[in-house]
């Protein structure tokens, strides 16, 4: 109320201001006379409600200028089309009206046309589509708010976004060029958009897709464009044409001319559409020589033939003359125009290239596609001999039976056999590759000369003193027949000199301790185990042992004999291993493979010696922790520490074996756990034959709990919310960024990171996910307890305006000045209109006004006087 009697004393301060004016004002003139008054404008086009200023500048003869809006004195010639105050001219109704400006005796006058408000704009047509020089007549019609239209096309401003693509007049459109824009159409205070295409197809299809030219040919191609309207037009002419590789076709005005031999790809493009033509200049449909394979004797000749079919043409073209000829081996077969000659014994690939194509064949000279002997395996005894005989079949499927002279022959091993000329001649026991090489083909014969299929000792033990001797007689079995009288041709030979001597199977005891003996015949041994002096004990250097895989350990083995001679005996006795997955054996050097047991056996005669060899092997498997609790994007290492037979505690985490019971929980790799999803897993370590488990637990929630449990907030506020959990070790987590937030209302606000945004009024839930539990906080926003104005009630001249303050008491007992995001309304406009919370008379009556904010209501009733 205290706004409102203040504006009592206005009339009084205006009629003080006008009087004090009026009192120095003949003194100012008598020094300074007016010389005119200008207006910014002298005329106005406003619509129905517009609202438009005017400014008064007095200039004086003295040269100086005053803003003279205020002191001017403003008068409307017609108040119910237009009305002005201070210079705002507001319009009222369709009409006309003069509005008077006047000051210090200087008066002048604008001019205001005030036309119906335009409510909309709309057009006859939504699009066009032109062609060349074309042009379409655009009706536009203005729709008022009265309910009235009228047809405003020579009123209309209109803008081209590319005059290079359409021009506009008066809404006739003419297309230039082709492509697409857009027209805007303004009138008043609205507009619209109008999409124009020009010459702009659907489709851009050749008449021809390939073309196939001769050199310096030439074909015109028509190129058919398909316009929106179903409409066809060959534009080959007005089309843009191009070439990637000019120097082969190129086209002009759809006439494609062939330059020189090769393939070109032409592009056709017409408005916003391409398409391609591929050109082949002198290209022949099938390119072949007459034989696809040629035979030549050494230094002979022979002929190749290229011939081309053409598209014009179904008649072959022979163009051996023409073509481009090459051997992938001159030094055997050259060739010049087809021509060859056989230089050399071997084979070659003849290639013909013309234009893009090339064809091969091959050529032999003298080359056997196959070398066949007469036998492939010959038995023969010592001092034999046998004639091989060689065919050589060539490609024509004809023989050759004279090619054993001129073939090359070898053997492997001259001191059992030789051959000349496939004659083969034996000389002692033994194995031997007879090999014929002709033309690059090869064949091969195995010659077996007093080879036994086996041979036997009529002894597998000797036991002997120091002195004696005794007989071993060896029997070789061939094929169909035996033969026991050949110890003067098989050799002999001793693992101890020292112990034992052998000549033609007659073994002599030379000192005591063990040997071995070894026939060999035609590639064939066998072997008797020697032993001289009586065999007392049989011993080994170790009685255990423990090993890590891959460690070795060395065994001795000693015989006793019964006159008291100690001999070591590691060549000669037998190894064996129970286990050769755990360890093996070889001369008493022991290898450690894997985890594992295993018992080691040497024997000599009668003697049998055993050890027993554990290897990685543990009594007791122990991990440094006996579970695991941790989360996602961590990892923990679980060491195991392994006690032998010895007590010896040994760090074997790299070497046992890892096993997770759900991989896709966590993993683990030489200890180390690695998460994949929460979830409960044990890890097993396997090793030395026993195995430990750790249960392991991935981000397992307890519980989750939010910072809030309740809140209030406004409207573009934001609230940082925070989630904490608990582990199932009792250790706590901020999963705040990590957890899954929504609102039950997204009309009301949004969350990211736990960081809450409140942009609407009203009651919503905010819930947190993580870990399978779940966290929900009620929030409230613009919750108010009050809505209230500075005054409920005022009275206002016509023209007169009121400011008008809306506070708001929130539900905490905050209070807000809410006048401009208020929503403000009028029941009756015709009498006062308000915009944030100022409110102005325009006619005479009453009016509520009504202030809405955060769901709360309250009113403000205006009453106007003239």
């Amino acid at each position: 109320m205290k706004w409102f009697s203040q504006s009592k004393w206005l009339p009084l301060v205006v009629i003080f201001i006008l009087a004090t004016q009026a009192i120095f004002t003949g003194s100012a003139f008598a020094a300074n006379d007016i010389s005119k008054l200008v207006l910014n404008k002298n005329e106005l086009n406003l619509q129905v409600g517009d609202t438009a200023n005017l400014t008064a500048t007095a200039v004086f003869t003295s040269g100086s200028t005053e803003n003279a809006t205020v002191k001017t004195d403003w008068n409307s010639g017609t108040t119910e089309v237009a009305t002005v105050y201070a210079g705002v001219v507001t319009a009222k109704k369709e009409g006309k009206a003069v509005i008077t400006a006047t000051y210090l005796g200087e008066t002048v006058i604008v001019n205001v046309t005030v036309t119906k408000k335009v409510k909309s704009l709309t057009t006859d047509k939504q699009a066009l589509d032109l062609r060349l020089n074309g042009t379409s007549q655009v009706l536009i019609t203005a729709y008022y708010d009265d309910g009235t239209s009228a047809d405003v096309t020579s009123k209309a401003d209109y803008t081209v976004g590319s005059s290079s693509v359409a021009t506009v007049t008066n809404g006739l459109v003419k297309g230039q060029n082709p492509g697409s824009t857009t027209i805007t159409v303004s009138h008043m205070n609205q507009s619209i958009v109008l999409d124009v295409d020009v010459e702009v197809v659907r489709r851009l299809d050749p008449e021809k897709s390939n073309v196939s030219l001769l050199l310096k040919g030439t074909s015109l191609l028509e190129l058919i464009a398909t316009y929106p309207d179903g409409t066809k037009d060959n534009v080959a002419a007005k089309a843009v044409w191009t070439s990637d590789k000019p120097e082969v076709a190129d086209a002009l005005k759809g006439t494609i001319t062939g330059y020189s031999v090769g393939k070109a790809t032409l592009t056709a493009t017409y408005g916003t559409k391409s398409t391609t033509i591929t050109v082949d200049v002198d290209s022949t449909l099938k390119l072949e020589l007459d034989k696809q394979s040629i035979l030549l004797k050494k230094n002979g000749t022979g002929t190749l033939k290229l011939n081309a079919t053409y598209p014009t043409s179904t008649t072959p073209t022979d163009i051996s003359d023409r073509a481009e000829w090459t051997s992938s081996d001159e030094s055997i077969v050259s060739v010049t125009k087809g021509k060859l000659i056989g230089n050399a014994i071997g084979e070659a690939t003849i290639s013909a290239k013309y234009g893009d194509k090339t064809v091969t064949a091959k050529v032999d000279v003298e080359v056997p596609r196959r070398l066949v002997v007469s036998s492939e395996l010959v038995i023969l005894k010592a001092d034999e001999t046998q004639q091989l005989e060689l065919f050589a079949t060539y490609a024509d499927g004809s023989t050759d039976n004279l090619v054993k002279a001129r073939a090359e022959w070898s053997v492997d091993d001259e001191e059992i056999a030789t051959v000349t000329n496939g004659l083969i001649t034996s000389y002692k026991a033994g194995v031997a590759n007879v090999t014929a090489t002709y033309g690059g083909k090869k064949t091969t014969t195995r010659v077996e000369v007093d080879v036994p299929k086996t041979i036997t000792l009529d002894k597998k033990t000797v036991n002997m003193q120091v002195g004696d001797s005794t007989t071993v007689t060896m029997t070789a079995n061939f094929k169909g027949r035996t033969d026991d009288d050949l110890n003067d041709k098989t050799t002999w030979t001793t693992s101890n000199k020292e112990v034992v001597e052998v000549r033609d199977g007659i073994i002599t005891g030379i000192a005591t301790g063990a040997a071995t003996v070894t026939a060999e015949y035609g590639t064939r041994k066998a072997t008797v185990q020697v032993s001289v002096g009586e065999l007392k004990t049989l011993t080994i250097s170790q009685e255990k042992l423990t090993l890590k895989k891959g460690e070795t350990a060395a065994l001795t083995a000693e015989a006793i004999y019964t006159d008291d001679t100690k001999k070591t005996v590691t060549a000669d006795v037998i190894w064996t291993s129970s286990n050769v997955k755990a360890a093996t054996v070889d001369k008493g050097i022991v290898k450690a493979i894997a985890s594992g047991e295993t018992t080691i056996t040497a024997q000599l005669d009668n003697k049998t010696v055993t050890i027993p060899v554990k290897v990685d092997m543990a009594s007791e498997l122990k991990a440094n922790v006996t579970s695991l609790v941790f989360d996602l994007n961590e990892t923990r290492l679980i060491k195991i520490t392994a006690t032998d037979d010895d007590g010896e505690d040994v760090l074997v985490t790299t070497d046992v074996e890892w096993k997770s019971s759900n991989t896709s929980i966590a993993t683990v790799s030489k200890g180390l756990v690695t998460p994949v999803a929460r979830g409960k897993a044990t890890i097993t370590a396997t090793y030395g034959g026993k195995s430990v488990s750790v249960p392991v637990e991935i981000g397992v929630i307890d519980s989750l709990t939010a910072n809030k449990s309740f809140f209030v907030t406004k409207s573009g506020s934001e609230t940082q919310l925070k989630l904490t959990a608990t582990l199932s070790d009792g250790t706590t987590k901020d999963v705040t960024e990590s957890a899954t937030w929504k609102v039950a209302s997204y009309k009301l606000g949004t969350i990211e990171k736990g960081l809450f945004t409140a942009t609407a009024s009203g009651k919503t839930t905010i819930t947190g996910f993580f870990g399978g539990k779940t966290v929900s906080i009620p929030v409230e926003i613009d919750t108010l307890k009050y809505l209230k104005t500075n005054v409920v009630k005022l009275t206002l001249k016509e023209g007169e305006t009121a400011k008008v303050e809306a506070i708001a008491t929130y539900t905490d007992g905050a209070e807000d000045d809410v006048t401009k995001p208020a929503l403000w309304t009028t029941s009756n406009i015709m009498t006062a209109d308000v915009k944030d919370g100022t409110i102005k008379a325009t006619g005479k009556g009453t009016a509520r006004i009504t202030i809405t904010f955060g769901n709360m209501k309250t009113t403000v009733q205006v009453t106007v006087t003239k």
